[in-house]
């Protein structure tokens, strides 16, 4: 099994580790390694972060994954997810970006041109027009460099305990707050939450609650 130096760990928890000078060929090694499947990789010239996700960062992860899907259904849009795919990019020694999304989907014209690709090669193919990035111990904002380098052009970030969400843009290369989504044009942050909180009233279940989100989608205003 591949394995890095343990004297590069600079910061550990029982969740995140992070580890300095790996070069690009050592984090793909280890990410291609089928005993680190369930290891989340972060990787930026360099610069390498563990994470292992628990239980309230991946029902965020999920409930944004059902709401995509119940919206877009109700929108007529076709959708791709891919979950945690590893969306990667790099060249040689320590220049390079990879990260497995919390979610991440493909819409409408992509959706199409990916529908029947069995891999992902971000030299020749499109990144996700959404990637999706769920809070919960730590800030998420460390992955925009990341997918701002791998060329995402859309990133929602939810913080799971605190409950709000944010919308992000790629421009040039950096990331700005946007009021509505790009990808889903109807969708805002406060409509998102809004749907959320149906969902956590507990009064339905996911199905009722993805049957619910399609005639909702279709009542909401056009951008």
């Amino acid at each position: 099994m591949a394995s890095v130096s343990t004297n590069r760990a600079v910061e550990s928890s029982w969740k995140i580790v992070t580890l300095r000078d790996v070069d690009w060929a050592t984090y793909c090694q280890l990410r291609d390694e089928p005993a680190n499947d369930r290891i989340r990789m972060a990787y930026l010239d360099g610069t390498l972060t563990l994470m292992s996700p628990e239980y309230v960062h991946d029902g965020g992860v999920e409930s944004l994954g059902v709401l995509i899907r119940g919206v877009s259904s109700g929108l007529g849009l076709e959708v791709k997810g891919i979950r945690t795919t590893t969306l990667r990019k790099g060249t040689a020694r320590r220049k390079g970006a990879g990260k497995e999304p919390d979610n991440a989907f493909y819409v409408g014209d992509n959706e199409r041109r990916m529908r029947k690709m069995k891999s992902l090669d971000l030299e020749v193919d499109p990144p996700p027009d959404i990637a999706i990035e769920v809070e919960n111990t730590r800030k998420s904002v460390v992955a925009l460099p990341i997918y701002a380098r791998l060329g995402v052009p859309e990133v929602w970030r939810y913080q799971a305990r605190k409950k709000t969400l944010w919308f992000g843009r790629l421009e040039g290369e950096t990331y700005v707050e946007i009021s509505q989504s790009v990808a889903l044009p109807r969708l805002t942050p406060a409509l998102v939450l809004h749907a959320l909180e149906v969902l956590d009233e507990g009064e339905m279940g996911e199905n009722a609650w993805f049957e619910w989100l399609k005639g909702w989608a279709r009542d909401l205003p056009e951008a």
